[in-house]
């Protein structure tokens, strides 16, 4: 029986894209290195295959998307501790920033944009301030006279 090695398999030379899920060859169980990177990429490839069970039109529905999202960030931090990396780490950021670029880049666009209040509401909370300045200055300065001892 000859000796054979395989490769170590780095995310240098690993694309994180949701090709490498669906390539026929691929063979998770052979292909993840016993490392910090290895245990990096059964993280993205488990987080890969449930957000490609969820339909396209759900991965900005944030209450359909959390518990896969969380566990993408603990899987990377359990792992981390495990072999006693520190977290985070430029892998586990550079793990999180493809998830955010390949799944959620257009989620920002479905959120509602802020507005500014309504003039009323807005020159109340402009105006107050500014008016109670000059009552706090004379209600000190007032009391700073009184507190003189008297010659």
């Amino acid at each position: 029986m000859e000796n054979v090695t395989q490769p170590a398999i780095t995310m240098a030379n690993f694309s994180l894209t949701t090709t490498n899920v669906s390539h026929p060859a691929f063979d998770p169980v052979h292909l993840f290195a016993n490392t910090y990177e290895g245990d990096a990429e059964k993280c993205w490839f488990l987080f890969s295959v449930a957000m490609l069970h969820l339909k396209h039109e759900h991965w900005c529905n944030w209450k359909r998307t959390v518990r896969i999202y969380s566990y993408l960030q603990d899987c990377l931090e359990t792992r981390a501790e495990n072999r006693s990396i520190a977290f985070p780490n430029e892998l586990a950021h550079s793990i999180i920033l493809e998830a955010h670029l390949l799944y959620f880049v257009n989620c920002s666009l479905l959120s509602e944009e802020l507005m500014d209040p309504p003039e009323n509401i807005l020159l109340g909370l402009i105006l107050t301030p500014i008016c109670l300045i000059p009552v706090l200055v004379t209600i000190v300065v007032y009391k700073s006279n009184a507190s003189k001892p008297q010659t």
